[in-house]
């Protein structure tokens, strides 16, 4: 019998038919730029979340620029944001001029630590970054009641829930990417979202810089109408996403019961945009030994922010960086495939 040994890459797109003809419907329209699909996407992920208003903008990146930007945030200011995330934040955060603080995570959620956020906190400090990493809402409340307004960054966790309700509905403002390895994949495209009219106004000025009668620094950060005709049928498919992940997330629970190592919160509202285990070691050796069967597990954060900016420090980011690696658990994987990830994983991990 021959086995099968393809590569099972870490991420993979969930597109398909629905997706390539929504695609080809727009190119054979003649209107491939900004225009009635990218108004409809807008529309239905604001109604989605549960906030009157939505912005489509070209990446996650360029969402979060113009959130704070349109927030105020500028020189002089100081944002808060994990150092346990990709390098995204801390270009959009230094791009608005303002100066990026990192704070801890909680290493049982490896998300924000809002104890340690607290102690950062100064009276130039001007908006919170709250990413819901991997998949796992944040511990919204504690966050909101600092006082300080929040950014929910929801580029790795639409769908998920927070205290019944959805995560990006919480924040002043919430950011979305929709690149091609996120939750929902368009190639490129990001969104913000907000219940504040004024705020979803200004964004909307600052993406487009062409057409106005008053010069001020604008950008060309418009999503196409094809991104966002895959975004509309994405969108779509989500809950099936969602429920595949559980899903796959359920079987990888069940298989590492019993060995040592730290499995992801069994939280109802997460969504495991990224199945994260703690190995209790540097996980390097495991990442290489996988890839060598054929499995693409990584770290789940490529550098921490504060190695970025050569930063001390931070010892529980750092422990949660060597020690963590993200097994594939994109809906895209078929059972055999997940089987095959089980039993590389299984036989790799540390015997109890």
């Amino acid at each position: 019998m021959t086995l099968n040994t393809s590569f099972i890459p870490h991420s993979r797109p969930a597109l398909g038919d629905e997706e390539a003809q929504a695609a080809a419907a727009v190119v054979a329209s003649g209107h491939i730029a900004e225009g009635p699909q990218v108004e409809a996407f807008e529309r239905e992920l604001a109604g989605f979340i549960g906030v009157a208003h939505a912005v489509c903008v070209s990446s996650g990146t360029a969402a979060l620029h113009l959130a704070l930007a349109a927030m105020g945030v500028g020189p002089g200011d100081e944002v808060v944001v994990p150092s346990f995330v990709c390098s995204a934040l801390l270009n959009a955060v230094t791009v608005t001029g303002a100066a990026p603080v990192m704070a801890e995570i909680d290493p049982a959620t490896l998300n924000l630590d809002p104890q340690d956020v607290e102690r950062r906190l100064s009276l130039r400090t001007k908006a919170v970054v709250v990413p819901h990493m991997f998949g796992l809402p944040a511990d919204l409340d504690r966050l909101l009641a600092l006082g300080v307004p929040l950014v929910e960054d929801c580029a790795q966790s639409i769908g998920a829930r927070y205290r019944g309700r959805p995560v990006g509905s919480h924040g002043e403002a919430a950011i979305f990417s929709f690149y091609a390895t996120k939750v929902l994949a368009t190639g490129e495209g990001g969104m913000v979202a907000t219940a504040a009219r004024s705020l979803a106004e200004a964004v909307r000025d600052l993406k487009t810089y062409d057409r106005k009668d008053d010069y001020r620094l604008r950008f060309n950060y418009k999503m196409t109408d094809i991104q966002a005709a895959v975004g509309r049928v994405q969108l779509g498919r989500l809950d099936g996403f969602i429920r595949r992940r559980r899903e796959i997330a359920g079987r990888l629970r069940a298989a590492s019961q019993g060995l040592p190592v730290r499995l992801p919160p069994d939280d109802p509202g997460h969504i495991y945009f990224r199945f994260v285990v703690d190995l209790g070691a540097d996980g390097a050796a495991f990442i290489r030994r996988a890839h060598q069967e054929g499995i693409g597990c990584e770290r789940p954060v490529h550098t921490p922010l504060h190695r970025l900016q050569h930063l001390a420090g931070f010892a529980l980011t750092e422990r949660a960086w060597k020690q963590s690696v993200s097994i594939p658990i994109h809906p895209s994987l078929s059972d055999a495939e997940v089987g095959r990830i089980i039993d590389v994983v299984s036989r790799l991990l540390p015997a109890p």
